[in-house]
């Protein structure tokens, strides 16, 4: 338990009162709360592309602004890999709500300067360059791709079999994450393509003046739905700000593996520690489930041979430690518990046993050769297959203070 007690000693030096860093902690623009943003995180999607009354997701994005505005929306797979770009038109205060199970089968919104209502309350629309030109459409074969990728199936017209995502829900559950960014103008829709995704690198450029905006106007909520259960819930999406005069070169920031760790996504960094309450019973027979982001600090995640992973994958984590009520805390060794960039783990499997029904978890997610690494992790706890509850765990440190 030597690290337990490390890691626990310098949390605790960190926030002691008094204490010369404890201004810094989870305080000032390392700070990630639900605040309009210039980068919505959608750490988790997943939906049944066979049974229309199957489980989906829905998000909603919002423009917090009197101004027009324009969002760039980015699917990613499980292991990472961007598969979808478009964009979304957003008048002043304007909401845009998307069903991912429409996205997936290529059912894009039509949004623009001429399509888009314009409320009372709003400024004159905006022209963006490119907004009414781009076309939002998918071709069947992009659509084929797209959710091949997103199931862990071959990708379409591939020899051997190439895939971009590990299929760990079944071959008709899509999932991932999506991230959503404030952009200047608007670009095509592609599939399958780095080119105007934060993985392209000329995405972002100093003090907001790439492809990316550094405003703060979006805010966003997801939901998860199950028609054929009567089963719902959501959360908030994970609002991340940027500040132009905050970050530099060296400095780690939210996307700082695309950029070489320049600073110039300007984009606040996640935490890497989190604390969570896990219950297996009484009110919550349907016990407890994690969804959890990590970032891979991959540059570029290809096609690989199907039934395999990423080199980065499995990532592990510096440490995982399980808590009882009576505070007795036992180290789960060499865990590989979340494994890839994103993923839904039941709390007491064999991925991530523990030994009470009750308790809470310490989660560092640093990867486990001590790469320091950014994530998040959320909770969902449900009870008679129909009743839930979420929230965002507790961060309880930040990577402002870290270098690449």
């Amino acid at each position: 338990m030597n690290r337990t007690l490390i890691r626990l000693a310098a949390l605790c030096a960190l926030l002691a009162p008094g204490s010369a860093a404890s201004a810094g902690v989870l305080s000032g623009n390392c700070r990630v709360a639900e605040q309009p943003a210039a980068t919505l995180l959608y750490p988790y999607f997943e939906t049944d592309l066979e049974h229309l009354d199957g489980a989906t997701t829905l998000i909603s994005i919002n423009n917090a602004s009197s101004r027009s505005t324009v969002a760039r929306v980015v699917l990613w797979t499980d292991w990472g890999a961007p598969t979808l770009a478009f964009d979304v038109y957003l008048t002043g205060y304007d909401v845009q709500t998307l069903n991912l199970r429409d996205v997936l089968r290529g059912q894009l919104p039509g949004t623009s300067p001429s399509q888009s209502p314009n409320g009372p309350l709003s400024d004159a629309v905006s022209v963006f360059p490119g907004c009414d030109a781009a076309i939002k459409t998918v071709t069947t074969v992009d659509r084929d791709t797209l959710q091949a990728a997103h199931t862990g199936r071959p990708l379409p017209g591939l020899s051997p079999a190439q895939c971009l995502g590990s299929g760990s829900r079944g071959p008709q559950i899509a999932t991932g994450y999506i991230t959503v960014d404030v952009v200047n103008r608007c670009s095509a829709t592609t599939v399958g393509k780095l080119q105007n995704t934060p993985a392209d690198p000329a995405y972002f450029a100093a003090k907001g003046t790439g492809l990316a905006s550094d405003s703060n106007v979006l805010w966003g909520e997801y939901f998860y739905v199950n028609p054929s259960k009567n089963a719902s819930d959501s959360n908030t999406a994970v609002h991340i700000v940027a500040d132009p005069d905050v970050f530099s070169a060296g400095d780690y920031t939210f996307y700082g593996r695309y950029v070489g760790f320049d600073g110039r996504d300007d984009r606040a960094p996640l935490s890497s520690l989190y604390y969570v309450r896990y219950l297996n019973g009484a009110a919550f027979s349907g016990g407890t489930d994690l969804v959890v982001w990590r970032d891979n600090r991959s540059a570029v995640t290809s096609a690989r041979s199907c039934g395999t992973s990423p080199a980065w994958s499995p990532l592990g984590e510096f440490q995982l430690v399980a808590f009882d009520e009576d505070e007795n805390p036992t180290e789960i060794p060499h865990s590989k518990a979340f494994p890839l960039a994103v993923q839904k783990v039941h709390v007491g499997t064999d991925s991530l046993a523990v030994s009470d029904n009750f308790g809470w978890l310490m989660i560092d997610l640093w990867h486990a050769d001590s790469t320091h690494a950014q994530g998040w992790v959320g909770v969902v706890m449900s009870a008679e297959g129909r009743f839930s509850v979420s929230h965002s765990a507790i961060r309880a440190d930040d990577l402002c203070n870290f270098g690449m």
